[in-house]
């Protein structure tokens, strides 16, 4: 009877719920930016239910952020848990920390950690030989920027017009406005210095905040370099490689490249 005794007194509490993470993916831990991983989460509990399970991520430029937070009502739960990665713009690269828990219906809780290496300083995305018309035409006179794709701004949704030939109705129609505008709120910044073939995600952030942001820009020419984003956030940056401004308007246009994260 002692043994027994003794044995049940030294037997530690069972766990309220039982959280395991693994990783679903084949990336390994060094990854970069703007890309999706996939952790693979399962909890149980054999003595109560499990009433929540979130996810919180900690990285030196953004402090703690919540990566998602889902109310459960169920013994045991096993699914594919997405992470999307962000690109950092004040180091190279980035250590972040994902801080996964799962809370018991008794209000106790047990948590796991997973870190994944961040590689932030990568090279810009380019998109060439875009073509946006003059703002007097039907055709493809602006750009939507999230998937850089044409709009034609008489029946686009305002939203989508990022960029966009403006052409002031008292003026001659048979000259290109050489004027950018945006309906969707980006600003402007033009910086010719630019170094536009080596442009990397930092650098672009660098430079355009350090810039005078505008609404517009206006007197455009070949070889100009636009930086645009939102607020304190750089999007991308243009690079005019011709403009054509021929007899009449239908033709007016201008030749891009842009280069995004």
């Amino acid at each position: 009877m002692a043994a027994t005794l003794l044995l049940s007194s030294c037997r530690q509490p069972t766990s309220p719920v039982n959280l395991f993470i693994t990783r679903a993916d084949d990336y390994g831990n060094v990854v970069s930016g703007e890309q999706f991983i996939l952790y693979h989460v399962k909890a149980y509990s054999e003595s109560n239910m499990i009433s929540r399970i979130d996810c919180k991520s900690f990285d030196a430029e953004n402090g703690i952020q919540t990566v998602f937070d889902t109310l459960i009502n169920a013994k045991e739960v096993d699914f594919d848990c997405p992470v999307f990665t962000h690109y950092f713009t004040t180091a190279e690269e980035m250590k972040v920390k994902y801080t996964f828990t799962a809370y018991a219906s008794n209000g106790e809780s047990i948590s796991q950690v997973a870190y994944i290496q961040v590689i932030g300083n990568v090279p810009l995305v380019p998109y060439e030989n875009i073509l946006m018309y003059s703002g007097c035409t039907e055709k493809a006179n602006g750009l939507s920027l999230q998937w850089v794709t044409p709009v034609i701004v008489q029946t686009a949704d305002t939203a989508t017009i990022d960029v966009y030939d403006y052409h002031d109705p008292l003026s001659d129609s048979a000259v290109l406005s050489r004027q950018w505008r945006s309906r969707s709120g980006l600003q402007f910044v033009r910086y010719n210095d630019f170094n536009f073939p080596a442009a990397t995600v930092k650098y672009l952030h660098d430079s355009y905040l350090a810039g005078n942001k505008f609404s517009s820009v206006s007197n455009l020419n070949t070889g100009d370099i636009i930086l645009v984003g939102r607020g304190n956030e750089a999007i991308g940056v243009f690079q005019i490689q011709n403009i054509y401004d021929e007899e009449g308007y239908e033709n007016d246009r201008y030749e891009l490249t842009f280069k995004k994260k």
